[in-house]
């Protein structure tokens, strides 16, 4: 199973929307890591447009990831109410 989704961005509590274009979700199996599933994922969903994702702080794998595909952080965080301990970190693009 792979997926992505992006759409227009959520408001998420007390922080405003930076882009025009957010990627809510991308998985791949991983199975099929390091064999271009995920570019080819996220250029589907996103393609060079910019745009803004909230990633987990305790996932470095997604945020290498990210970094390679041009993301960056901007400081902005939030508490996942339903994972407690849990922060998601925004990154753009």
């Amino acid at each position: 199973m792979r997926f992505a989704l992006a759409g227009t961005p959520l408001p998420a509590e007390g922080s405003a929307p930076v882009r025009g274009l957010q990627l809510f979700s991308l998985y791949v199996l991983a199975s099929e890591y390091g064999q271009g599933v995920g570019r080819e994922l996220l250029e589907a969903a996103l393609g060079s447009e910019p745009a803004l994702l909230w990633v987990a702080d305790e996932n470095p794998r997604a945020i290498a990831f990210y970094r390679r595909h041009g993301f960056e952080f901007d400081g902005a965080a939030i508490q996942d109410p339903r994972i407690p301990g849990s922060t998601d970190l925004r990154m753009v693009r």
